[in-house]
Protein backbone atom coordinates (compact mmCIF):
# COMPACT_ATOMS: atom_id res chain seq x y z
CA UNK A 1 0.00 0.00 0.00
CA UNK A 2 2.84 2.10 0.74
CA UNK A 3 4.62 2.02 -2.59
CA UNK A 4 1.21 2.33 -4.44
CA UNK A 5 0.76 5.19 -2.45
CA UNK A 6 3.96 6.76 -2.81
CA UNK A 7 3.78 6.36 -6.44
CA UNK A 8 0.47 8.06 -6.87
CA UNK A 9 2.14 10.98 -5.27
CA UNK A 10 5.07 11.02 -7.22
CA UNK A 11 2.28 10.90 -10.28
CA UNK A 12 0.14 13.84 -8.95
CA UNK A 13 3.12 15.69 -8.30
CA UNK A 14 4.67 15.35 -11.97
CA UNK A 15 1.10 16.52 -13.71
CA UNK A 16 0.89 19.07 -11.01
CA UNK A 17 3.90 20.64 -12.01
CA UNK A 18 2.78 19.95 -16.26
CA UNK A 19 -0.26 21.53 -15.04
CA UNK A 20 1.05 24.91 -13.35
CA UNK A 21 2.96 25.70 -16.87
CA UNK A 22 -0.32 25.98 -18.60
CA UNK A 23 -1.44 29.14 -16.06
CA UNK A 24 0.67 32.00 -17.77
CA UNK A 25 -0.89 35.16 -16.54
CA UNK A 26 -1.81 36.72 -13.56
CA UNK A 27 -4.21 36.64 -12.45
CA UNK A 28 -4.84 33.48 -13.39
CA UNK A 29 -8.17 33.16 -15.39
CA UNK A 30 -10.43 34.58 -12.49
CA UNK A 31 -12.94 32.84 -10.67
CA UNK A 32 -13.93 30.56 -14.08
CA UNK A 33 -11.98 27.50 -14.79
CA UNK A 34 -11.52 26.92 -18.61
CA UNK A 35 -12.82 23.77 -20.03
CA UNK A 36 -8.83 23.03 -21.11
CA UNK A 37 -7.92 22.83 -17.54
CA UNK A 38 -11.10 21.34 -15.95
CA UNK A 39 -10.10 18.24 -18.43
CA UNK A 40 -6.95 18.54 -17.56
CA UNK A 41 -7.57 18.23 -13.48
CA UNK A 42 -10.07 15.16 -14.64
CA UNK A 43 -7.40 13.84 -16.31
CA UNK A 44 -5.51 14.07 -13.10
CA UNK A 45 -7.74 12.25 -10.91
CA UNK A 46 -8.13 9.91 -13.53
CA UNK A 47 -4.35 8.99 -13.67
CA UNK A 48 -3.99 8.21 -10.56
CA UNK A 49 -6.73 5.73 -10.30
CA UNK A 50 -4.22 3.92 -12.83
CA UNK A 51 -2.01 3.44 -9.97
CA UNK A 52 -3.84 2.28 -6.61
CA UNK A 53 -3.59 1.05 -3.66
CA UNK A 54 -5.92 -2.26 -3.51
CA UNK A 55 -6.25 -2.78 0.33
CA UNK A 56 -8.64 -5.88 -0.48
CA UNK A 57 -10.80 -6.71 -3.56
CA UNK A 58 -12.37 -3.91 -5.32
CA UNK A 59 -11.22 -1.53 -2.29
CA UNK A 60 -8.72 0.68 -4.56
CA UNK A 61 -7.12 3.46 -2.80
CA UNK A 62 -5.11 6.77 -4.06
CA UNK A 63 -4.57 10.38 -4.33
CA UNK A 64 -7.58 11.10 -6.56
CA UNK A 65 -9.42 13.39 -4.11
CA UNK A 66 -6.59 15.80 -4.07
CA UNK A 67 -7.47 17.46 -8.08
CA UNK A 68 -11.01 17.76 -6.73
CA UNK A 69 -10.10 19.84 -3.52
CA UNK A 70 -7.38 21.94 -5.63
CA UNK A 71 -10.47 22.77 -7.66
CA UNK A 72 -13.32 23.12 -5.24
CA UNK A 73 -11.09 25.43 -3.02
CA UNK A 74 -9.37 27.95 -6.24
CA UNK A 75 -12.48 27.43 -8.14
CA UNK A 76 -15.75 26.87 -5.90
CA UNK A 77 -17.86 23.81 -5.39
CA UNK A 78 -19.66 23.93 -8.73
CA UNK A 79 -16.48 23.32 -10.64
CA UNK A 80 -14.99 20.44 -7.95
CA UNK A 81 -18.52 18.78 -8.59
CA UNK A 82 -17.39 18.95 -12.69
CA UNK A 83 -13.87 17.21 -11.86
CA UNK A 84 -15.45 14.89 -9.74
CA UNK A 85 -18.16 13.68 -11.14
CA UNK A 86 -16.05 11.72 -14.51
CA UNK A 87 -14.07 10.33 -11.71
CA UNK A 88 -16.35 8.48 -9.53
CA UNK A 89 -17.73 7.18 -13.53
CA UNK A 90 -14.06 5.93 -14.12
CA UNK A 91 -14.37 4.47 -10.64
CA UNK A 92 -17.68 2.75 -10.71
CA UNK A 93 -16.15 1.43 -14.13
CA UNK A 94 -13.68 -0.09 -12.65
CA UNK A 95 -16.47 -2.02 -10.07
CA UNK A 96 -15.66 -3.80 -7.39
CA UNK A 97 -17.16 -3.76 -3.88
CA UNK A 98 -15.75 -0.28 -2.85
CA UNK A 99 -17.49 2.07 -5.46
CA UNK A 100 -20.26 3.01 -3.07
CA UNK A 101 -17.70 4.13 0.05
CA UNK A 102 -15.41 5.75 -2.91
CA UNK A 103 -18.65 7.76 -4.38
CA UNK A 104 -19.17 8.59 -0.56
CA UNK A 105 -15.64 9.39 0.01
CA UNK A 106 -15.30 11.65 -2.74
CA UNK A 107 -18.48 13.58 -2.33
CA UNK A 108 -17.45 13.96 1.11
CA UNK A 109 -14.27 15.86 0.60
CA UNK A 110 -16.33 18.31 -1.82
CA UNK A 111 -18.56 18.97 0.53
CA UNK A 112 -15.39 19.97 3.32
CA UNK A 113 -13.71 21.55 1.11
CA UNK A 114 -16.18 23.74 -0.10
CA UNK A 115 -17.28 24.29 3.60
CA UNK A 116 -13.67 25.41 3.61
CA UNK A 117 -13.60 27.60 0.94
CA UNK A 118 -16.77 29.06 2.36
CA UNK A 119 -14.74 29.69 5.60
CA UNK A 120 -11.95 31.99 3.52
CA UNK A 121 -9.75 29.17 2.92
CA UNK A 122 -7.63 30.15 -0.03
CA UNK A 123 -4.93 27.63 -2.26
CA UNK A 124 -2.33 30.63 -0.78
CA UNK A 125 -3.57 29.84 2.74
CA UNK A 126 -2.64 26.35 2.92
CA UNK A 127 0.66 26.73 2.17
CA UNK A 128 0.45 29.44 5.23
CA UNK A 129 -1.55 30.32 7.94
CA UNK A 130 -4.16 27.77 6.74
CA UNK A 131 -2.40 24.93 6.78
CA UNK A 132 -4.25 23.37 9.53
CA UNK A 133 -7.17 23.12 7.21
CA UNK A 134 -5.25 20.30 4.51
CA UNK A 135 -5.93 16.91 6.78
CA UNK A 136 -8.94 18.33 7.95
CA UNK A 137 -10.28 18.50 4.35
CA UNK A 138 -9.17 15.41 3.17
CA UNK A 139 -10.23 13.73 7.03
CA UNK A 140 -13.75 11.90 5.63
CA UNK A 141 -11.82 10.19 2.94
CA UNK A 142 -11.13 6.88 4.87
CA UNK A 143 -14.03 6.97 7.06
CA UNK A 144 -17.07 5.44 3.99
CA UNK A 145 -14.52 2.28 4.40
CA UNK A 146 -16.58 1.44 7.75
CA UNK A 147 -19.67 0.17 5.22
CA UNK A 148 -17.90 -2.50 3.99
CA UNK A 149 -18.05 -5.71 5.46
CA UNK A 150 -14.50 -5.46 6.98
CA UNK A 151 -14.36 -2.35 7.38
CA UNK A 152 -13.23 -2.07 10.72
CA UNK A 153 -9.92 -3.50 9.94
CA UNK A 154 -9.78 -1.39 6.31
CA UNK A 155 -10.02 1.90 8.32
CA UNK A 156 -7.42 0.68 11.20
CA UNK A 157 -5.12 -0.56 8.09
CA UNK A 158 -5.23 2.69 5.62
CA UNK A 159 -6.80 5.67 7.30
CA UNK A 160 -3.16 7.03 8.34
CA UNK A 161 -1.63 6.48 5.55
CA UNK A 162 -4.09 7.45 3.67
CA UNK A 163 -4.52 10.79 5.57
CA UNK A 164 -1.04 11.56 5.80
CA UNK A 165 -0.39 10.72 1.54
CA UNK A 166 -3.36 12.72 0.86
CA UNK A 167 -2.54 15.70 2.81
CA UNK A 168 1.11 15.45 2.05
CA UNK A 169 -0.38 15.28 -2.08
CA UNK A 170 -2.60 18.18 -1.22
CA UNK A 171 0.41 20.51 0.13
CA UNK A 172 2.95 19.82 -2.11
CA UNK A 173 0.48 20.20 -5.07
CA UNK A 174 -0.68 23.66 -3.70
CA UNK A 175 2.77 24.49 -3.33
CA UNK A 176 3.43 24.11 -6.44
CA UNK A 177 0.55 25.82 -7.78
CA UNK A 178 0.76 28.99 -5.66
CA UNK A 179 4.90 28.80 -6.50
CA UNK A 180 3.34 29.53 -10.46
CA UNK A 181 0.97 32.27 -9.32
CA UNK A 182 3.21 34.14 -7.57
CA UNK A 183 6.16 33.84 -9.97
CA UNK A 184 3.33 35.10 -12.20
CA UNK A 185 2.02 38.01 -10.33
CA UNK A 186 6.11 39.17 -9.71
CA UNK A 187 6.54 38.80 -13.17
CA UNK A 188 3.82 41.18 -14.00
CA UNK A 189 4.69 43.66 -11.20
CA UNK A 190 8.21 43.87 -12.58
CA UNK A 191 7.05 44.00 -16.42
CA UNK A 192 4.28 47.25 -15.57
CA UNK A 193 7.25 48.74 -13.93
CA UNK A 194 9.57 48.65 -16.62
CA UNK A 195 6.65 49.95 -18.84
CA UNK A 196 5.62 52.85 -16.46
CA UNK A 197 7.19 56.39 -16.73
CA UNK A 198 8.98 57.15 -13.31
CA UNK A 199 7.74 60.55 -13.08
CA UNK A 200 4.45 60.75 -14.42
CA UNK A 201 3.57 57.25 -14.59
CA UNK A 202 1.94 57.38 -17.84
CA UNK A 203 3.00 53.92 -19.64
CA UNK A 204 6.72 54.26 -21.42
CA UNK A 205 8.65 54.50 -24.65
CA UNK A 206 9.04 50.96 -24.11
CA UNK A 207 5.00 50.23 -24.12
CA UNK A 208 4.39 52.32 -27.15
CA UNK A 209 6.83 50.46 -28.82
CA UNK A 210 4.76 47.46 -27.92
CA UNK A 211 1.41 48.66 -28.62
CA UNK A 212 2.60 50.55 -31.93
CA UNK A 213 3.16 46.89 -33.50
CA UNK A 214 -0.40 45.76 -32.83
CA UNK A 215 -2.02 48.72 -34.24
CA UNK A 216 -5.43 48.22 -35.95
CA UNK A 217 -6.18 50.26 -39.26
CA UNK A 218 -8.63 52.18 -37.55
CA UNK A 219 -6.41 53.51 -34.84
CA UNK A 220 -4.61 56.70 -34.56
CA UNK A 221 -1.33 58.26 -33.05
CA UNK A 222 -0.75 61.66 -31.98
CA UNK A 223 2.10 63.22 -30.79
CA UNK A 224 2.28 66.13 -28.59
CA UNK A 225 4.90 68.43 -27.43
CA UNK A 226 4.91 71.27 -25.11
CA UNK A 227 5.88 74.50 -26.64
CA UNK A 228 8.93 76.26 -25.61
CA UNK A 229 9.65 74.02 -22.20
CA UNK A 230 13.13 74.72 -21.77
CA UNK A 231 11.81 78.06 -20.75
CA UNK A 232 9.78 76.70 -17.62
CA UNK A 233 12.88 75.10 -16.36
CA UNK A 234 15.15 78.09 -17.14
CA UNK A 235 12.45 80.41 -15.47
CA UNK A 236 10.67 77.91 -12.58
CA UNK A 237 13.52 75.40 -12.26
CA UNK A 238 13.40 71.87 -13.59
CA UNK A 239 11.29 70.54 -10.10
CA UNK A 240 8.50 73.10 -11.68
CA UNK A 241 9.78 71.28 -15.16
CA UNK A 242 8.67 67.76 -13.33
CA UNK A 243 5.22 69.15 -12.05
CA UNK A 244 4.72 70.56 -15.00
CA UNK A 245 5.04 66.99 -17.27
CA UNK A 246 2.78 65.60 -13.94
CA UNK A 247 0.07 67.84 -14.84
CA UNK A 248 0.12 67.73 -18.48
CA UNK A 249 -0.21 63.76 -18.39
CA UNK A 250 -3.01 63.83 -16.26
CA UNK A 251 -4.93 66.66 -18.57
CA UNK A 252 -4.28 64.30 -21.40
CA UNK A 253 -5.85 61.38 -19.30
CA UNK A 254 -8.56 63.12 -18.45
CA UNK A 255 -9.87 63.83 -22.15
CA UNK A 256 -9.39 60.19 -23.11
CA UNK A 257 -11.66 57.27 -23.85
CA UNK A 258 -11.33 54.04 -21.75
CA UNK A 259 -9.63 52.10 -24.41
CA UNK A 260 -6.77 55.32 -25.97
CA UNK A 261 -3.75 55.41 -23.73
CA UNK A 262 -1.48 58.37 -23.35
CA UNK A 263 2.37 57.41 -22.96
CA UNK A 264 5.55 59.53 -22.20
CA UNK A 265 7.28 59.45 -25.12
CA UNK A 266 10.44 60.98 -24.10
CA UNK A 267 11.64 64.66 -22.63
CA UNK A 268 8.52 67.05 -22.82
CA UNK A 269 6.98 64.71 -25.37
CA UNK A 270 3.81 62.73 -25.05
CA UNK A 271 1.89 60.51 -27.34
CA UNK A 272 -1.71 58.93 -27.60
CA UNK A 273 -2.89 56.19 -29.35
CA UNK A 274 -6.40 56.60 -30.30
CA UNK A 275 -8.49 53.07 -30.46
CA UNK A 276 -11.36 52.82 -33.72
CA UNK A 277 -11.28 56.44 -34.53
CA UNK A 278 -12.77 58.13 -37.27
CA UNK A 279 -10.26 59.95 -39.65
CA UNK A 280 -12.68 62.23 -40.01
CA UNK A 281 -13.01 63.51 -36.49
CA UNK A 282 -9.51 62.87 -36.04
CA UNK A 283 -8.28 66.33 -36.29
CA UNK A 284 -11.62 67.96 -34.10
CA UNK A 285 -10.11 65.20 -31.10
CA UNK A 286 -6.88 66.19 -31.21
CA UNK A 287 -7.81 69.71 -31.26
CA UNK A 288 -10.17 69.20 -28.14
CA UNK A 289 -6.80 67.87 -26.25
CA UNK A 290 -4.88 71.06 -27.36
CA UNK A 291 -7.55 73.31 -26.07
CA UNK A 292 -8.36 71.36 -22.89
CA UNK A 293 -3.87 71.78 -22.09
CA UNK A 294 -3.79 75.30 -22.95
CA UNK A 295 -6.63 75.93 -20.48
CA UNK A 296 -5.82 73.35 -17.99
CA UNK A 297 -4.24 75.92 -14.72
CA UNK A 298 -0.48 74.86 -13.67
CA UNK A 299 -0.45 75.18 -10.21
CA UNK A 300 3.50 74.92 -10.85
CA UNK A 301 3.42 78.14 -12.82
CA UNK A 302 0.73 79.56 -10.69
CA UNK A 303 -2.43 78.68 -12.23
CA UNK A 304 -0.82 79.93 -15.65
CA UNK A 305 -1.35 77.37 -18.30
CA UNK A 306 1.05 75.97 -21.11
CA UNK A 307 0.36 74.79 -24.52
CA UNK A 308 1.27 72.09 -26.65
CA UNK A 309 1.50 71.18 -30.74
CA UNK A 310 0.13 68.10 -31.51
CA UNK A 311 0.81 65.69 -34.49
CA UNK A 312 -1.95 63.08 -35.73
CA UNK A 313 -1.51 60.47 -38.39
CA UNK A 314 -4.04 57.53 -38.87
CA UNK A 315 -2.37 53.72 -38.72
CA UNK A 316 -4.42 52.92 -42.17
CA UNK A 317 -2.34 49.62 -41.37
CA UNK A 318 0.72 51.43 -43.13
CA UNK A 319 4.36 51.01 -40.47
CA UNK A 320 5.57 54.53 -40.85
CA UNK A 321 3.07 56.24 -38.25
CA UNK A 322 5.23 57.72 -36.09
CA UNK A 323 7.32 59.15 -39.12
CA UNK A 324 4.12 60.37 -40.38
CA UNK A 325 3.31 61.94 -36.96
CA UNK A 326 6.32 62.88 -36.12
CA UNK A 327 6.36 64.98 -39.51
CA UNK A 328 2.74 66.49 -38.64
CA UNK A 329 4.42 67.59 -35.48
CA UNK A 330 7.19 69.19 -37.10
CA UNK A 331 4.49 71.15 -39.58
CA UNK A 332 2.43 71.93 -36.22
CA UNK A 333 5.67 73.90 -34.33
CA UNK A 334 7.26 75.17 -37.83
CA UNK A 335 3.84 76.72 -38.34
CA UNK A 336 3.61 78.54 -35.10
CA UNK A 337 3.12 76.01 -32.26
CA UNK A 338 -0.05 75.49 -30.10
CA UNK A 339 -1.89 74.26 -33.30
CA UNK A 340 -2.66 70.57 -34.78
CA UNK A 341 -1.48 69.44 -37.86
CA UNK A 342 -2.97 66.46 -38.88
CA UNK A 343 -0.60 64.13 -41.49
CA UNK A 344 -1.25 64.27 -44.73
CA UNK A 345 -3.91 66.40 -45.31
CA UNK A 346 -3.45 70.48 -44.70
CA UNK A 347 -4.16 71.83 -40.97
CA UNK A 348 -8.26 71.65 -40.55
CA UNK A 349 -7.33 74.16 -37.02
CA UNK A 350 -5.38 77.47 -37.99
CA UNK A 351 -5.56 78.72 -34.99
CA UNK A 352 -2.62 79.76 -33.57
CA UNK A 353 -3.94 79.78 -29.53
CA UNK A 354 -3.47 82.55 -27.53
CA UNK A 355 -3.46 81.07 -24.01
CA UNK A 356 -0.47 81.86 -22.21
CA UNK A 357 2.59 80.19 -22.46
CA UNK A 358 5.24 79.18 -20.50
Amino acid sequence: MFRALFLNTCVLVALTYALSLTYREWPPGGSRLPYTRLLAFTAMGAALMSFPAEISPGVLLDLRVVPVILVTVRYGPGMGLAVAVPILLIRAWHGGAGVEPAVLALLSVLLMAALARRLGVTLQGLVSTQLRWAPVMVLPYPLPLLLLPDGAALFTQSATPLIVFNTAGLLICTSILVGRFQALGTLQRLTRQAELDALTALPNRRRLDADLARLGTQDALLLIDIDHFKRVNDQHGHAAGDAVLREVSRCLEAQLRARDTAYRYGGEEFAVILRRVDPAFLTQVAERIRQAVESYPVQALQGRSVTVSIGAATSDGLPDVVQRADAALYEAKEGGRNRVQTHPHPPVNEHAGTGSGA
